[in-house]
């Protein structure tokens, strides 16, 4: 019998063997092993290499190459302007793809958001928590990147809505000239928070960090989940509150983590963080996805993620699921959004969303 072929496409894949390549074999051979996933399954992995360091023709050229290897379904293009550009090919190909992208842009009938982070429920997260700390004068720094842009959009919304008045706003690149600079003058405003909107180079880089420990600036300050790069380092983000997916109370981030050390005698990847756990559930909805496919094709596949519902998800918190039907293809259902902390330089669950009405 041949296997199943499925495609994984990003920067977050290091290659066979490596530590995300072993959570997605995680989750197919507990598949197996159960009896859920009742013939061989290969993998094939590729570098994307797309936006924004390197190119829209990469991201493409990738997704092309895993379609001709035979991959059924790929799980990949996980930034919002990788999976922009990625969407359109997936949905000619008639090849499902699962995209970690944050944007309301990917569309169509083949392309699936397991969204690390939504552009326009980080933007309601974050102003509810601003408000809920009495912070109604803010300052924002807007990065210009497809996800800064969409953000700011929803921000602006949110504010007007929770009346939250916006004092200034800066809007920088991705690699600005000066950036102590241009929160200096967001300072100048005398804001109750700074927030931070985009699609978090400026974090994972240090810059943040570097040009306010410049400025002596120490304000109550959040961000979308750009804060998941804190797996670069989390004295890059020390102080900030952001949108985060690690609840560490879910007993399914328990059980994937016993699992994991059990299986390779060490932790996941960067442990603590949202993105091994985010990797666990993609390849555990293909599993899914691959059991209820009427055909091993990728209209099949399209079929059977399409009929998953009320899945339990490892993902946010302990009353998350997963969940998809025909034009509904965010896939994420409940408390997938939550909120964290970086204090001394560790991880802090800061809690979930709370109604406001």
């Amino acid at each position: 019998m041949e296997p199943v072929k499925i495609g994984w496409l990003g920067s977050a894949l290091d290659g066979r063997d490596g530590g995300y390549d072993k959570i997605h074999r995680l989750a197919f051979d507990q598949a197996v092993e159960s009896g859920l996933l009742d013939r061989p399954y290969e993998f094939v992995i590729h570098a994307e290499n797309g936006l924004p360091n390197g190119s829209a023709k990469n991201a493409t050229d990738g997704f092309k190459y895993l379609v001709d290897e035979g991959c059924i379904g790929v799980a990949g293009a996980y930034s919002s302007d990788n999976a922009i550009t990625v969407g359109p090919l997936a949905n000619a190909l008639e090849v499902p793809l699962i995209s970690w992208a944050g944007t309301e842009r990917l569309r169509g009938e083949y392309c699936f958001r397991l969204g690390n982070g939504d552009c326009g429920g980080d933007a309601a997260l974050v102003v509810s928590w601003l408000v809920r700390h009495g912070h109604t004068r803010i300052a924002v720094l807007n990065e210009i990147s497809p996800n800064g842009e969409e953000y700011f959009r929803f921000l602006r919304q949110e504010c007007r809505r929770r009346e939250v008045s916006v004092g200034a706003v800066e809007t920088v690149t991705q690699s600005p000239a000066d950036l102590a600079s241009n929160l200096d003058n967001l300072r100048q405003t005398s804001p109750d928070a700074l927030v931070y909107m985009g699609y978090g180079m400026l974090a994972a880089k240090g810059l943040l960090r570097e040009a306010l420990d410049k400025l002596n600036w120490d304000p109550p300050r959040i961000m979308g989940t750009a804060f998941m790069f804190y797996l670069m380092g989390f004295d890059k983000f020390e102080g900030w509150v952001g949108i985060d997916q690690l609840d560490p109370t879910n007993p399914l981030v328990q059980r994937f983590h016993q699992q994991f050390v059990a299986r390779h005698g060490e932790d996941p990847p960067m442990w603590p963080n949202a993105i091994p756990v985010l990797a666990y559930d993609t390849a555990r909805v293909l599993v899914e996805g691959l059991f209820r496919a009427p055909i091993l094709s990728g209209p099949g596949l399209k079929d059977g993620l399409e009929r998953i519902r009320f899945m339990p998800s490892a993902t946010g918190g302990a009353h998350t699921h997963i969940a998809c039907s025909p034009y509904e293809h965010g896939m994420f259902r409940g408390d997938w959004l939550l909120y964290g902390r970086i204090r001394n330089g560790k991880l802090e669950f800061e809690g979930l969303f709370e109604p406001w009405e």
